[in-house]
């Protein structure tokens, strides 16, 4: 695609510019400052679009596109790297593809993928995208500039969501985000200016099973050298060494507090409720028990944060409890990419994204 594109005459370029700015926005291996331009005009084609509309889809929708606009518009403050809007679509729960800094230019590149409950809405856009000019942010204090992507190029799992909830319980959306993620990253790669950028993959949640289908295509993900878990359920593989990059390359962020890197294992838990009907909450624990002799499973897997697995884990704030505060709280599992609540881990991402992983503070495996 790269080389097709770079074939084109000028006028052939304006022209599927002008006629197909939502296909050449989202096309892999089309240069961001090309896709960036397109995905500007189709925004303003989706906005018109969505406006002659009255549900709630396309409100929610709407909203979000409204305020990826107002910040495109506004442009970068002191200090923070511009902003590249690399895809965008309406299809299934939303599309963004969102970078800080050129992925073309710049040495190094992240991307991370966002998991359960994220889709095309307002919080997205003044959230999930703050994530990533935070990290890029952070990068380029310590010397060495990172493009850092959020990439919503799939449908993560909703919950509530009727019987589609269940969708977050199975591999099935993971996969297919992952084959997206897959071919986005080999897009990136080809249209780098670098001989060998230095690439990191991100993922949060059950973004993390993603980018761990992604990672187990031949030859792993394209062009990336890292991989980092933060807040996962597993990632589909049951070591560190079947990611493509070596144990080495692997990392994880998991706090003491984030229940979500706690989740049994569906061993676990299909033993445990067979426990329950034979004889109640202690037979339940018995029975869950023997699904996960090792006590290092969880719901996709080996825990990533387990010495069994074999990555390198980073110190993350422990988060706030389950139970504080008079009443249950899920914040621990979100705070992974905030420098005021969790300073640590975005600091250990932004070393790793930056190729300075050397220098991350380390804690021990479970």
């Amino acid at each position: 695609r790269k080389a097709w594109w770079a074939g084109l005459t000028d006028e052939q370029r304006e022209e599927y510019l002008a006629v197909y700015p939502d296909r050449i926005g989202n096309l892999d291996g089309i240069p961001a400052l090309v896709r960036d331009a397109a995905n500007r005009d189709n925004l303003q084609l989706l906005m018109g679009k969505l406006e002659g509309r009255d549900d709630d889809d396309s409100a929610t929708k709407l909203a979000a596109l409204r305020e990826i606009d107002r910040q495109l518009r506004a442009g970068p403050k002191a200090g923070e790297p511009p902003m590249y809007l690399l895809g965008i679509g309406d299809q299934g729960n939303g599309r963004a593809i969102v970078s800080y800094g050129n992925p073309d230019t710049a040495r190094n590149v992240a991307a991370y993928v966002p998991g359960l409950n994220t889709s095309l809405d307002k919080e997205f856009a003044e959230g999930d995208l703050k994530r990533a000019r935070d990290l890029s942010i952070a990068s380029n204090r310590h010397g060495a500039p990172t493009a850092a992507i959020t990439w919503l190029g799939y449908d993560a799992p909703q919950s509530p969501d009727g019987l589609r909830s269940l969708a977050v319980a199975v591999d099935g959306r993971a996969e297919e985000g992952g084959r997206a993620f897959h071919e986005f990253m080999g897009g990136i790669t080809a249209t780098n200016d670098h001989e060998d950028p230095h690439m990191t993959a991100i993922g949060h949640s059950y973004g993390s099973r993603a980018v761990g289908g992604a990672a187990q295509h031949p030859g792993g993900i394209p062009g990336v050298d890292e991989i980092v878990f933060v807040g996962s359920p597993g990632v589909g593989v049951d070591s560190a060494d079947d990611l493509g990059v070596g144990r080495d390359h692997v990392f994880v962020g998991a706090a003491a507090n984030d229940v979500v890197t706690k989740l049994p294992s569906k061993a676990e838990s299909v033993l445990g409720m067979a426990g329950v009907g034979f004889g109640g909450p202690a037979a339940a624990y018995a029975f869950g028990d023997l699904g996960d002799r090792r006590n290092d499973d969880v719901w996709f897997g080996r825990d990533p944060a387990s010495e069994a697995f074999g990555a390198r884990r980073f110190e993350v704030g422990d988060g706030p409890p389950l139970i504080g505060r008079g009443k249950p709280t899920f914040d621990a599992h979100s705070e992974y990419f905030d420098p005021e609540l969790d300073k640590a881990s975005v600091d250990n991402m932004a070393l790793i994204a930056a190729g300075r992983s050397h220098k991350i503070k380390t804690e021990d495996a479970r």
